[in-house]
């Protein structure tokens, strides 16, 4: 089954993976660089914001610490 709301951009061996869930989007890649890269691409085609490290999502708690992502 292949998910339609799920997106790969890829760059020299690096990939920011894309998720569009009606009208949130959240990302997370390999490079810092190309992660700001697409989120300026954003900003520019759509109106957007960023509020930062993904804290909830779909009813989920989403806390990130140094040894792991932990999802509640």
């Amino acid at each position: 089954m292949v998910d339609s709301n799920i997106y790969i951009k890829s760059k020299n061996n690096h990939q920011v993976i894309i998720v569009v869930y009606v009208d949130d989007i959240i990302f997370e890649g390999s490079k810092d660089e190309m992660c700001i890269d697409f989120a300026n691409q954003m900003q520019i085609e759509f109106e957007m914001s960023m509020i930062g490290e993904l804290s909830y999502f779909l009813g989920l708690q989403v806390n990130q610490l140094k040894n792991g992502i932990f999802i509640s």
